[in-house]
């Protein structure tokens, strides 16, 4: 045998040219299919990120800066390790006859890292998996797309002018994901704005054939879902209801309640409406046209995005806006600075408050324990006892809020007090779970606001045994976030004894606040995800302990 057929010099190889054979079509084509739906997976933390911030840029961008670029250096990592085997093999067999095959070894080490690393991605539990949305379907075929193309192209290029590169170029794609996302995602942008459109214009269209349904707007910076919640299951006692589903607060997730869920039975709409720019509840309610809007309260959530608290109470007064004086107005007065909405609206209006003994309802003996409330709910010389699961001062708040909406649409105070005995708590907020280690567990993990945690402190006060709080402190409050959390700290050092702080967002802030109000040090433990949370509690705590989840942050915090 010639040993020349084996071995040749690279000069006497004619330089591949892309597409000069069939195997070489073929090849890339292959390996462009497969590197779109790999890196498609190997994109997932960013997509989940996107999808997360409502396909909000400034959301995904305000993540990439508070990652510090750790996934995108993940990725860095990922190209570096698969273009350097890549190159390595090219140049190792460079000299062999059989070097087109041979160099394809490479791209199996290329492979088997981008396997790798998306195995490690979907080992991480979340919180809020990537939802298979159908718009989210439609970026990420463009994004398949994109890489597919790419990867044709940098191969092509690189076989040509480059051959010693060759396939190394593919290896050089995944840390461009970003980038395609981004491509991805402004050339989806003018389709989505006009299947949004349609889509809302389809809701409008249908709520137009409601001409007698009474629909009830509900913003606030917290309390939204309870609120919503609560005054559904008194209504329900005199109406047949349509409300917004879980926390569906968005111009997008009411057209969808809308269009799927409200039918020509229906006689009350309540709609949740959430914000966190400038004029989005001003077009929710282009869309319901609400006669009725209640607002829970305002506090510090979203100021990242509204800045200050001006901007955030002009945005929630569009409800008020909106409802104008054909309408009516609820306000929920316990807390000072809804006093400047209220004297600011100029239409019907009402104020509840459980500390006054004046207006149209008002709370007598009231009554908060471990085990809920008793009170009796009064309207003049009309009284009723009451009595609610419902854990915490707040609660009755919100529930002597909603009883003055009911009231006004003509519901009595025996017909409110038994939707009241009825009322169970919502998921996650503040509500008692079943525990197998029988510790007494408080779930507030839906609540991410300050005078929430306060309210959850206060009902974790009146527990016996030993007290625990497990909590990754409070986001999106701009400025004010660390003196926030600082004050959290403050506060659990009163009532916790233990203290479980997950994640490093907020860990210097509210630790600081544990020790400078006399917190013994050695109690306050640092946990990387609930898991691990969950973990230390279980080596501390015993049987008849309470522990309170104060705040479950997404995924995009995490």
């Amino acid at each position: 045998m010639n040993l020349n057929l084996l071995l040749a010099e690279p000069m006497d190889m004619p330089a591949p040219l892309g597409f000069d054979t069939w195997l070489t079509f073929w090849m890339v084509i292959v390996v462009s299919v497969v590197n779109g739906a790999m890196l498609c997976m190997a994109g997932y933390r960013f997509l989940q990120v996107l999808q997360l911030s409502n396909y909000r840029l400034s959301g995904f961008f305000t993540w990439i800066k508070e990652d510090k670029g750790k996934q995108w250096g993940r990725l860095l990592v990922l190209s570096f390790l698969s273009s350097a085997a890549l190159l390595v093999t090219n140049v190792l067999l460079e000299n062999f006859i059989v070097y087109k095959i041979m160099t394809y070894l490479g791209l199996v080490f290329y492979f088997l890292f981008v396997t790798i690393f998306v195995a490690n991605q979907f080992n991480v539990p979340r919180k809020t998996p990537l939802q298979n949305t159908h718009r989210m379907n439609r970026l990420v075929g463009v994004l398949f797309l994109l890489i597919f193309l790419s990867t044709i192209f940098m191969l092509n290029f690189t076989t040509i002018y480059i051959p010693y590169f060759r396939y190394g170029a593919v290896g050089l794609t995944p840390v461009l994901i970003p980038v395609f996302i981004l491509i991805s995602y402004f050339i989806t942008l003018p389709f989505e704005k006009i299947i949004n459109r349609k889509f809302v214009m389809k809701a409008e269209n249908k709520l137009s054939e409601y001409k007698d349904l009474i629909k009830i707007g509900i913003t606030g910076s917290y309390a939204k879902t309870s609120v919503k919640n609560i005054l559904s299951a008194m209504l329900q006692t005199k109406y047949a209801v349509c409300a917004s589903p879980y926390s569906f607060n968005t111009l997008l997730g009411i057209s969808k309640t809308i269009n799927e869920n409200l039918k020509q039975h229906h006689q009350v709409l309540i709609c949740e409406m959430g914000a966190r720019y400038k004029g989005d509840i001003a077009q929710i309610c282009d869309l319901v046209k609400p006669q009725i809007g209640v607002l829970t309260g305002i506090g510090n959530q979203h100021l990242a995005t509204f800045k200050t608290v001006e901007g955030l109470c002009e945005t929630k007064f569009e409800l008020a806006k909106a409802v104008g004086k054909n309408g009516a107005m609820f306000f929920n007065c316990d807390k000072e600075n809804m006093l400047p909405l209220y004297d600011k609206f100029d239409g019907e209006k009402y104020a509840s408050n459980i500390n006054s003994k004046e207006g149209e309802l008002y709370i007598e003996g009231l009554k908060v324990t471990a085990n809920g409330s008793e009170f009796r709910l009064c309207s003049g010389k009309e009284k009723v006892e009451c009595k609610t699961a419902m854990l915490g001062e707040h609660n009755v708040s919100n529930i002597l809020l909603c009883a003055m909406v009911a009231k006004h649409l003509g519901l009595t105070l025996e017909e409110i007090a038994s939707a009241i005995a009825k009322i169970t708590p919502v998921s996650h907020r503040l509500a008692l779970l079943p525990s197998a280690n029988s510790l007494i567990v408080l779930d507030d993990a839906y609540n991410g606001s300050e005078d929430g945690s306060k309210a959850a402190l206060k009902v974790l006060s009146a527990f016996d045994g030993k007290k625990f709080v497990i909590t990754p402190g409070l986001v999106e409050l701009g400025a004010s976030q660390f003196n926030s959390n600082f004050e959290f700290g403050r506060n659990m050092a009163g009532v916790a004894d233990y203290v479980i702080i997950t994640g490093v967002i907020n860990y210097d802030a509210i630790s600081s606040g544990l020790i400078f109000a006399g917190f013994d040090e050695g109690k306050i433990y640092r946990a990387g995800s609930i898991n691990q949370a969950t973990e230390i509690l279980t080596g501390i705590a015993n049987a008849g302990d309470v522990v309170l989840f104060e705040n479950d942050l997404p995924d995009n915090y995490a």
